[in-house]
């Protein structure tokens, strides 16, 4: 009779972890562009919600006069210190001049070289480039308004890839394992069935619920599925 009981109480709980878990889609890239500088002021964004954008695309232009008039200052100035350097190593080298002097003249190319760099960075800072390809679903600036250091200025996410989020038992924590095959169905699309892969599983128990978050990333080229969409999966088989 012991042993109906236990085959009876192995085989529920085998049911029970058939059933399957509903999760929600996420973009598997997320990233939220902000200003580099302190205080400008935005000349262009060159992107508009909805827009696709390619890596290292220039998405917004802040006002860089200063900036592109330094680093041609730049330039002038180590074309002299490069001719002052030369002609001091020159006096050197025919025992017409010092040591002293030509290390002098050199140091200071050194430093221009280092100014130039410096000021090439800040005129760097001035264009603003999207980090990854994908599509732009927030902008919150225009050309014109003011922009202060690590001020949001457009959202973008790259859903070719997303991943699922899942809450599981924590009994369910033993019949999950990294990597392993998972087959979801997104239910916004009519129960479509993919194959995806466990890319996550908390080392954690959500300290409010008690349950597993675990993460199953599915490729998504054709971007036929959604950020928010729900997904099912079975982890108990």
């Amino acid at each position: 009779m012991k042993t109906k009981i236990f085959l009876s109480v192995v085989l529920s709980l085998a049911s029970l972890h058939a059933e399957p878990v509903q999760g929600v889609v996420f973009p598997l890239k997320t990233v939220q562009v902000s200003s580099p500088v302190l205080q400008e002021v935005i000349t262009e964004v060159l992107v508009e919600e909805g827009a696709e954008v390619r890596e290292g695309q220039i998405i917004v232009q802040l006002r860089n006069e200063r900036e592109t008039l330094d680093v041609e200052l730049s330039k002038k100035l180590i074309e002299l210190k490069q001719f002052i350097a030369r002609g001091q190593e020159k006096l050197f080298k025919e025992k017409m001049g010092s040591e002293e002097k030509a290390l002098e003249a050199k140091t200071d190319l050194e430093l221009a070289r280092l100014q130039q760099s410096a000021k090439e960075i800040a005129l760097k800072e001035k264009t603003i480039r999207a980090p990854i390809s994908g599509v732009v679903v927030k902008k919150y600036k225009e050309a014109g308004e003011a922009i202060d250091r690590a001020e949001k200025l457009v959202d973008i996410v790259n859903i070719e890839s997303v991943y699922v989020q899942f809450y599981l038992p924590p009994g369910m924590r033993k019949s999950v394992q990294q990597d392993q095959p998972v087959r979801v169905r997104i239910l916004d699309l009519e129960g479509a069935e993919f194959e995806g892969k466990m890319t996550f599983i908390d080392p954690r128990n959500d300290a409010a619920s008690g349950l597993v978050r675990v993460k199953v990333q599915i490729d998504n080229k054709d971007r036929r599925i959604k950020p928010g969409m729900k997904g099912s999966a079975e982890f108990g088989k």
